[in-house]
């Protein structure tokens, strides 16, 4: 296997070389991380948090236009956490209202994501300005959905009714959450407010009592003509009952529609609205390096792979070291034990010959024997005749 195989194979968490946090929320921190290849997004969550891991694990097999791209997950030092690409862009929690042009055209665009996630039988479940990105695209804005997959209700003023009662996301709760996204985006501030869980559910259960209409005119958000555009909408979103609630993403998307041709706005003059409003809330050089100026440590431990490498480098060579040697001795003994092996045996020998010479000449008594052992006379000097 090839060294770009084996970092391929690594995790983004380990080949990460700098580090800066982005963002500290309520449910994790958000960070980026610098890679060789490129930019990542981390979410690291705080304790008692943590994602739908079947929601995510499908994730990451998809490749749908506006939304993020989840690149890995799992468990680090007891914490869960996510991986997906860094998106350069601006939160739309952070920029000024909208014209409601811009802000039926921004949403007609996440309507068409949610869409094809829910072909996939996948329900965003936490719509909130916080989760869509506002990204270049040429001289004019496209959204990014990010943060797919949150086990429980997700930002409580944007929830549903049925989500603070512990219901699943659904394609209903979803669209009243961008009802409560279309409001905040041309407001500049939130329908619902409290610090208070019980009491934004009461507010959420109560949400057909409110008069949106008188809400958005006393904030001097709308002219006449955009708020008879926008009623329609409000009616098919924000409703107690998730039945009341238009039927789909493509009813919705009509009602969209119908409502940009109410306020007089055709295609051409929502194009020219958002290149004006992306002057407005995008930098004037989206690209740039990694923010060292912000750069912070690691949330996490790094295994560091090279040094595990080499370690287990120096352990191969030092076993292979030490049989080497020991091969190398036993050769060296083997050589010279037949020579140890062939002088014991000639002195067992020797020492049987002598015992039964021995043993010989006892049985015979004192008198001398008739005959020796043909051992014994071969070592006897042979007489000399005269």
């Amino acid at each position: 296997m090839s060294v770009k195989s084996e970092k391929s194979m690594a995790s983004i968490l380990d080949r990460a070389c700098d580090c800066a946090l982005l963002h500290q929320g309520g449910e994790a921190d958000v960070y980026e991380l610098a890679c060789d290849e490129g930019f990542y997004a981390l979410k690291w969550y705080h304790s008692g948090c943590r994602f739908e891991e079947s929601v995510v694990d499908r994730l990451k097999h998809l490749n749908i236009p506006g939304l993020y791209r989840v690149r890995e997950s799992g468990v680090r030092d007891n914490t869960p956490y996510l991986v997906y690409d860094f998106i350069e862009g601006v939160s739309s929690a952070d920029v000024p209202a909208m014209p409601v042009a811009v802000a039926l055209k921004l949403l007609r665009g996440i309507v068409q994501t949610l869409d094809a996630l829910n072909k996939e039988d996948i329900h965003h479940g936490d719509i909130n300005p916080s989760n869509v990105l506002l990204c270049k695209s040429g001289n004019s804005l496209q959204t990014l959905v990010i943060d797919c997959g949150i086990v429980g209700p997700g930002a409580l003023a944007y929830a549903a009714p049925e989500r603070f009662q512990g219901k699943p996301a659904s394609t209903q709760s979803d669209l009243y959450s961008l009802g409560m996204l279309l409001f905040r985006w041309i407001a500049g501030v939130d329908l619902l407010e409290s610090d208070d869980y019980n009491n934004l559910a009461a507010q959420a259960l109560a949400i057909e009592g409110l008069d949106i209409s008188s809400r958005l005119y006393d904030l001097d958000s709308c002219k006449p003509q955009e708020l008879s555009a926008l009623e329609p909408l409000w009616k098919a979103l924000l409703r107690e009952s998730p039945e009341n609630r238009a039927e789909d993403f493509d009813e919705l998307d009509e009602l969209l529609e119908i409502a940009l041709e109410s306020i007089g706005v055709g295609e051409v003059t929502a194009q020219t609205a958002l290149q004006k409003y992306a002057g407005e809330v995008l930098p004037e050089k989206m690209g740039r390096k990694f923010p060292t100026e912000q750069k912070s440590a690691f949330p996490y431990s790094q295994n560091d792979n090279e040094n595990k490498k080499n370690t287990l480098k120096i352990a191969v060579l030092a076993i292979l070291g030490l049989i080497l040697i020991t091969t190398v001795f036993f050769v060296l003994v083997g050589t010279k034990s037949p020579d140890i092996d062939e002088t014991g045996n000639l002195l067992l020998q020797k020492s049987r010959s002598l015992e039964s010479v021995e043993s010989g000449i006892e049985n015979r008594g004192n008198s001398a024997p008739d005959t020796l052992p043909p051992a014994v006379l071969k070592d006897l000097p042979t007489p000399v005749s005269e």
